[in-house]
């Protein structure tokens, strides 16, 4: 009997993978140089405290999966989010709100309120909730009547994976492409890590990534890492399927008070006679 093939590289949505490969400064400046194209070249970054405590003992701290900064004081939120969150767009902005509010030169009263620009940048594994699905949304605060940029100090970038499974490489046409099929798909792929000619960093994406180069201890971190990855899927899959099913319920039940027989509304919607008569 086939034995089924143990994979090559670490899944890169878990909280560990993520960390591992964009815990690394030159993959983190080569994705970032990807994703701004910036006028000129991101020198270096400096990897924070990923925690920013409340302004006061009782206020909500938060933490981040990665805070860097470039040497000019540019601030960076990288996330991965697997599991869909009501309110997630209000989080984005508290957490942004947080990193500009931390920047306050306290004790200083000549200050004038000069911010450094804080980028949020988030991989979610799931399409955002209320808005047209998109593999790269860029965010930012514009007048309404002019379309006028009103700063340029804050931008956010969701980063959207669930296209990117049903994607074959030939698909991919531009950088970010490279870097997110790369990312959805890793756990899958069994010969080197692609698109090594158009961004040779992907070759150090592979090396970092193989599981064989993975200590004891790192190897119970990333057991436990994708144990809870695979929980937070089966809550997402249990989710929509009662959501589904709550919408079928609202139909038939919708069907039926117009007076349509039980029996076809069963038929119609995939429901037993029984499930109907109880609505």
């Amino acid at each position: 009997m086939d034995r089924k093939p143990q994979n090559r590289y670490i899944n890169a949505l878990t909280d560990y993978g993520f960390k591992k490969i964009f815990g690394d400064k030159e993959i983190m400046i080569a994705f970032l140089t990807d994703l701004l194209l910036p006028k000129t070249p991101i020198e270096d970054v400096i990897f924070l405290d990923k925690e920013l405590g409340g302004v006061s003992e009782y206020d909500r701290g938060v933490v981040y999966d990665l805070l860097c900064k470039t040497i000019d004081g540019n601030e960076f939120i990288v996330e991965m989010q697997n599991r869909s969150q009501i309110h997630f767009s209000d989080r984005i902005i508290f957490y942004l709100s947080r990193s500009f509010s931390d920047q306050e030169e306290k004790g200083n009263s000549d200050w004038d309120f000069q911010l450094k620009p804080v980028y949020g940048i988030f991989f979610l594994n799931f399409h955002l909730r209320g808005f047209k699905p998109l593999t790269l949304r860029t965010v930012q605060l514009k007048v309404d009547e002019t379309g006028e940029l009103f700063t340029d100090k804050l931008k956010v970038f969701t980063l959207e994976l669930p296209d990117y499974r049903k994607m074959r490489e030939e698909d991919c046409k531009s950088k970010i492409d490279y870097w997110l099929y790369n990312i959805t798909n890793l756990e899958t792929m069994t010969t080197n890590v692609p698109f090594q000619s158009e961004q040779p960093i992907f070759s150090k994406v592979g090396n970092i990534a193989e599981l064989v180069h993975m200590t004891a201890e790192e190897r119970q971190k990333y057991n436990v890492s994708i144990d809870s990855y695979r929980t937070n899927l089966s809550v997402m899959k249990n989710e929509r399927l009662e959501g589904r099913m709550e919408a079928t319920l609202a139909n038939a039940l919708s069907l039926k008070l117009n007076g349509v027989p039980v029996d076809v509304i069963a038929k119609s919607l995939g429901l037993t006679e029984e499930e109907i008569e109880q609505l």
